[in-house]
């Protein structure tokens, strides 16, 4: 058998984001439906980063051409522009060979029990969340919603309001009962939406409520990002992230050398190297992190020594796919 026939390809479910729950019936899917509802999830919401990591692994194997056809079947309306840089970048999917031929990583996904295809697809997610904001990445302007809740704030305190064209004045008005007006007004919606986000519903379910009173367009919408103005993280960065979300994936497994046919074959279960490894696979990191120890025989602590470094650090504020609605 050939290695590349050791990963089962993930089929083209053709779904919306409000409908990640369908994910829950792919099996290929496990891994990264326990990391992503952890990482990339909403408050009484399932995770809807599984549906867009499929979508994500599909298109990036299609041409724009191919893209277009496929959403349109799916009834969803794209344009060709959609799927040209700068606003779309490929998943990628090249480090494949080096994950199947490292045998040392092999053994050690073996000695944890752990499906080969599921792990490869929680790696592409893992690799591929961290690449959509930590590299080139768009970052977030103010929202529509946050900039209203703006609006609304200062209006309390405001005499007038005058309407600009350009250089033009439109229109102004100093009365208090005007300006009252436009305040409640926008209150109520303000509230009105905050309270269909924090209900205990699914987003599709919450969608739905949000276009019976026109106010979808702040979900689907509302986030403003910046193209224009791009960020690329360092690369220890994205090691500390990376490690954080496959040593919660790990917290709980444990290794048995008995699960490895093969008696004679020296196996690591220690799952720092393992992540390790998975660092080097991805190409965060050279050969140093795929070795257990170094020329002088020293256990290696690379990893160990990173995390220390970046334990009490915060991401900031960025533009994602596994986000954005």
């Amino acid at each position: 058998m050939e290695q590349s026939q050791l990963i089962k390809e993930l089929p083209d479910l053709k779904i919306g984001w409000w409908e990640s729950y369908k994910c829950l019936d792919e099996p290929l899917l496990e891994y990264v439906w326990e990391v992503a509802n952890h990482f990339v999830s909403y408050e009484g919401d399932i995770s809807i980063a599984p549906a867009k990591f499929v979508n994500r692994y599909i298109t990036s194997k299609l041409t724009p051409e191919e893209n277009v056809l496929r959403l349109k079947e799916m009834g969803i309306d794209k344009s060709l522009d959609d799927f040209i840089a700068p606003n779309f970048k490929k998943m990628d999917m090249s480090f494949k060979d080096r994950f199947l031929e490292n045998e040392d990583l092999q053994n050690t996904i073996k000695a944890f029990g752990l499906d080969v295809s599921k792990l490869w697809y929680l790696l592409l997610f893992v690799h591929d969340y961290i690449e959509d904001f930590g590299s080139n990445a768009p970052s977030l302007k103010k929202s529509e919603v946050q900039d209203i809740g703006d609006f609304v704030d200062n209006l309390s305190d405001s005499t007038s309001i005058i309407l600009i064209n350009g250089r033009k004045k439109n229109f102004a008005t100093s009365e208090k009962k005007t300006i009252e007006f436009i305040q409640l007004a926008l209150d109520y919606y303000i509230k009105t939406y905050n309270d269909i986000i924090n209900q205990n519903l699914a987003p599709k379910d919450k969608l739905k409520l949000l276009k019976d009173i026109g106010l979808n367009h702040f979900l689907e919408h509302g986030q403003a990002i910046d193209f224009e103005n791009q960020r690329t993280l360092e690369i220890t960065f994205k090691k500390w992230k990376f490690a954080d979300m496959f040593q919660y994936f790990l917290k709980d497994r444990k290794a048995d050398k008995k699960n490895i046919s093969n008696i004679n074959v020296k196996v690591s279960t220690d799952k720092m190297m393992f992540i390790s490894r998975l660092i080097y696979t991805v190409g965060y990191d050279g050969k140093r992190y795929n070795e257990e120890y170094d020329p002088d025989g020293n256990k290696n602590r690379k990893l160990s020594n990173l995390l220390r470094k970046y334990r009490n650090e915060d991401f900031p504020d960025f533009a994602n796919h596994y986000y954005l609605f």
